[in-house]
Formats: structure tokens, sequence, C-alpha cells
């Protein structure tokens, strides 16, 4: 074989260090090879670019991103020259994954760098909405080469890697995401064995992730799985139970802190554990209850008491601090009883707190109305009806705050006041049919879910909503229909197909 010009070799025998030949279009290393047949040459006349060049461009303006973040100071913008890159802000995402790198089946190998840096720019985009309680300043510092203290957990990470090609371009090779999918699993099984200080609070949050990422793909019952077993470990860890005034009253945190969690090293780290403990308390009490069983966390039960104080936005812990000496007691039961915990700063109209109220609403509503149908003479399930529709009349009227008061994202607090009014649904569903008042009280609220979708659903992004509005929204429709059936009522039928046009805006699985 006669030697080629320096610098006429394809790419690809480059970089695998071997002689090519130079023909065209393929040379012959790449014909005979089954993972390198992609035989693509430097394009060096000006103006022209390759799939690899374009690939050296887009990675180079993300290194420059990512150097500028680390640095802490504002550069340039970088140029970009692909089409797939999108600045918005201070954040770089590049929408399509180069699908010539090569994953990794293990859960425990890193993924190539410049596909690292894609996925974790998608996913702390959209992070607070998939349910993320961590800190997000401490999350990226952790990510750094040169960071001080330990790296997430492979599980952390694998499950952050598969929310970021899941937001990425639907061009991206389908077997890329199942690969991630797969990591994500195997390293969230595992994930307590890992030699890692934060590794409960991490895996937590992994089961968290999961769960939201299998509900958008309508596969319920594995997000029930892993919703479960995050309820299983904030249980576990005494998480139900931060600042009690009494840590000796149950019985179940004196036997089965398997996973119990040592003192919090700073108000932040206090912020996610209480915050991690409200996630996934939300995410059980509402899917659980979608299936007609109640929560795996029993916080109306003495085994389960829950007296850790109401989320809130993580920046809160550091800018009102709780006092060294706050205690909390029953905060459920309180809330339930009608009391509101108005002594904690901003606890009242935290959007984290609410999402926690609402999605408890939702439950108690659910199984008052049907414990009222099953025993329509009880006293006490009367009164408990009484009571629970005025403290979600009052919930609705007062405690919700206006979509853009607080730094949550649109689409939680479009999902918290949709909860709320879906909860006055289920109280009253079971007596529509013989029962004028509360006929009118779920159409009301069925339009109310519908008003909300009108106001807030045009500026919410494509890419990703709480799956929970898949259900909130079939429940509104399902009012609309039975009330079309019911009255022939031409109002119905309307705002039945205005609640439909928002469900086929986002296209996941679950909302199809």
């Amino acid at each position: 074989m006669s030697s080629l010009p320096k610098g006429s070799a394809c790419l690809n025998c480059r970089r695998r260090k071997i002689k090519c030949d130079g023909k065209r279009p393929n040379c012959s290393p790449c014909l005979a090879s089954r993972g390198y047949n992609d035989c693509e040459y430097e394009n060096k006349l000006k103006g022209t670019t390759t799939k690899v060049t374009s690939l050296k461009d887009r990675i180079s303006v993300l290194e420059a991103r990512i150097q500028e973040l680390q640095s802490e100071e504002i550069s340039t913008t970088p140029k970009a020259t692909g089409q797939d890159l999108q600045r918005t802000g201070s954040e770089v995402y590049l929408h399509a994954a180069p699908s010539s790198v090569q994953l990794s089946a293990s859960g425990y190998e890193d993924i190539p760098p410049c596909l690292v840096q894609m996925l974790l720019h998608n996913f702390m985009h959209k992070s607070c909405s998939l349910g993320f309680f961590l800190d997000k300043e401490r999350f990226k510092k952790s990510l750094m080469v040169n960071a001080e203290g330990e790296r997430p957990t492979f599980a952390l990470l694998n499950t952050s890697y598969l929310w970021g090609m899941h937001l990425s371009s639907s061009a991206n090779p389908p077997e890329q995401e199942a690969i991630l999918a797969s990591r994500a699993l195997q390293s969230s099984a595992h994930a307590l064995s890992e030699n890692h200080p934060q590794k409960v609070l991490q895996c937590i949050q992994a089961k968290v992730l999961l769960a939201n990422y299998f509900y958008c793909a309508g596969r319920i019952l594995e997000g029930n799985y892993h919703v479960t077993a995050a309820a299983s470990l904030v249980l576990s860890s005494g998480t139900h139970r931060i600042r009690t005034s009494s840590p000796d009253a149950s019985g179940f945190v004196a036997t089965s802190n398997v996973n119990r969690l040592a003192e919090p090293r700073d108000a932040i780290e206090e912020g996610e554990r209480i915050n991690a403990f409200w996630v996934v308390l939300t995410m059980d009490a509402f899917w659980n209850t979608v299936h007609g069983v109640p929560s795996n966390i029993p916080y109306t039960t003495p085994m389960a008491r829950v007296d850790t104080p109401w989320a809130r936005m993580m920046e809160e812990y550091t800018r009102a601090p709780f006092d060294p000496g706050f205690r909390s007691s029953r905060t459920i039961e309180r809330f339930l009883s009608g009391v509101l915990d108005t002594g904690i700063p901003n606890s009242v109209t935290s959007p984290r707190a609410n999402f926690a109220r609402a999605a408890i609403l939702f439950e108690r509503a659910t199984f008052t109305g049907i414990q009222l149908l099953n025993n329509p003479h009880s006293q006490k399930s009367q009164e408990n009806f009484s009571f629970l529709d005025a403290l979600i009349q009052r919930f609705v009227a007062s405690v919700l705050p206006p979509c853009r008061a607080f730094g949550a994202p649109l689409d939680c607090q479009l999902c918290v006041n949709s909860l709320a009014h879906a909860a006055d649904i289920q109280l009253h569903l079971p007596f529509a049919s013989q029962n004028n008042i509360s006929r009118t009280r779920i159409f009301t609220a069925a339009k109310a879910i519908v008003n909300l979708i009108d106001t807030w659903g045009h500026v919410l992004e494509v890419e990703y909503i709480n799956p929970m509005l898949a259900i909130i929204w079939t429940i509104a429709c399902k009012v609309f229909v039975d009330e079309s059936i019911r009255m022939q009522y031409f109002e119905a039928h309307a705002l039945c197909e205005r609640v439909m046009a928002a469900m086929q805006r986002y296209r996941f699985p679950l909302m199809s």
C-alpha cells in the first residue's frame, strides 16, 4: 500500500491510528470493519463542513460554555455553527445527541464527556419540574472535574443522563435512550451499596426521577414500583420526623430506621431532606389514589406520623433559616384540621408545600367521598365530608398563589391549582348523579381546570409537563362527557374539546 500525503487519511483511520488507502467513497479498512463503516474524509474546501467537523463545532461551543460556568465569569457568547444549538438566557441546549457516540451498557462506567455535558444541560433546564429536590448549585459543582467532595452516585448520574436524553430532540436514536434507561435501572437497583455519604438521599432522588420517567411513558406499574421504593426509603431514613418535637413517640422510628441519616451539615442539606420527603409523599399519594389504594406513607396513623415541616423553595432555607430550637409536630394532621403553620416563613404560600397539600386533599377527598357513599347514614362520614368540603374550598380560594408569584416552574404551579380543583371533583363525584349541588360543584371545578389551561397552557414548554396533568385533565373530560350525556349540554361538549386540544399538544404516551 503506497503512502498517502499527510492529512489525506480518512477520519476513522486517523482515530484508529491505522494505515488508510484513501479510496473513496469508502477506504478498504473501513469497508472491512463492522464498527467503522461510516468512512468520512475531512473536507478542506472553504465553507463546507462534514458531520464530524460539525460535531466538533458543537462540542467546542459546549466546552466554552462549561468553562464559562466553572469560572463564573461572563464571557463572549460562543458562535454556534451547528443548527442543533439553541441559546436561551444563560443556558446552552444541544437538542440532538451525536448518533455516532457509543454508550456503555454498564451503569458503572461514565459516558463520553461531550455527551455528558449535553445531557446534563438538558436535564438541569427542567429538573425542578421532574421532582428534583436537591440543591441545584451543589449538584452542578459536584459534577465539575476538580470539584471538592464527592461526585454524585452512579444512580443519580444515570437517571439524570436518561432525562437529558429524553428531553433532547426526537431525532435521537431510540436505542441510545434505551441504553441509558437500562443503565439507570441497573445502578439505581444497587444504589445503597455505593460508597457515598449521600447515597440514601441520592437513591431517593434517582427513584423519583425514574418514577416520573415511567409515568410519562405510560408505564404506570413501573412508575409505582419506584415511588413505592422511594416511600420506603423516606420512612426508613426518618425524613418524616425532621425537627420532631417527640422523637421517641413512634415505635416505627425506633425499630425500622435502617437507613437513618446523620445530622445535616447545614440548612441546605436539611432543606434537601425536607423537600425529599414531601416530593415522595406528593407522588405516592396521588398515583396510589388514581389506582384506588391509599398512600404507602400512612400519615394519619401513629406509626408514620409526619412531624417534618412543610417544604419550601431551596433558597428559602438559607434566606430565612429555621430557628435552632424550632420543633414541629403533626404537620398533616394540623393541616387537615384546618390549622395553617403561619409561624414558619413562607410555609403557607410556598408552591412546594401547596403541591403536597393539594395531593393530600386529592387523596382524602377521593376516599372520603367513597366512604360516605358506602355509609350514607354514618354521622362521622357526614362530618368528615362536610369538613373536608369546606377545607378544599378554603384552600382553593385563599391559599393557592398566583401563577407568577414564585420561582416554581409554571407546569408545577398549574398542576397544584388543577389538583386542588380535582380534589373538589373527587369529593363530590360519587353523588353527582343524585344530587344537584354535587353535580354543579364538579362541573364548576372542571370548568376551573379548563380556565387554568386557557390561561397558562400556551406558555408551557411542550418538551415536558407533569404527567399528573394527564390524569387531572382526563378527570375533567369525564365530567364533561357525563354532563353531555345527562343534559345534552352543548357547553360541556365544547369544554371537553378544549381539554382534548390541550392534551394533543403534549404528545407523551400517558397523555395520548
